[in-house]
């Protein structure tokens, strides 16, 4: 597949999204530990979104090398 640097913006958007519900999970954590509130199923959230964030950073992270490379290819054509 070929990316463009539309998808690299789209990518960079899923990260930092990622990154703010994870620290509004901290937040709601936080709160929860004040009060004594059992966290196990707010842990268990913030673990998924903490894997969601890894892949949404592979994910970029796959579209920007394949983008340099592109680039690269086209520079050694011209």
């Amino acid at each position: 597949m070929s990316y463009t640097p539309t998808d690299l913006v789209k990518a960079e958007k899923n990260v930092v999204l990622a990154e703010r519900h994870i620290a509004a999970q901290q937040e709601v954590l936080a709160m929860m530990r004040a009060a004594g509130t059992d966290t196990s199923g707010a842990e268990e959230l913030l673990a998924k979104f903490e894997a969601d964030l890894g892949r949404a950073e592979r994910i970029r992270d796959w579209i920007a090398s394949g983008l340099g490379e592109r680039g690269r290819e086209q520079r050694a054509a011209a």
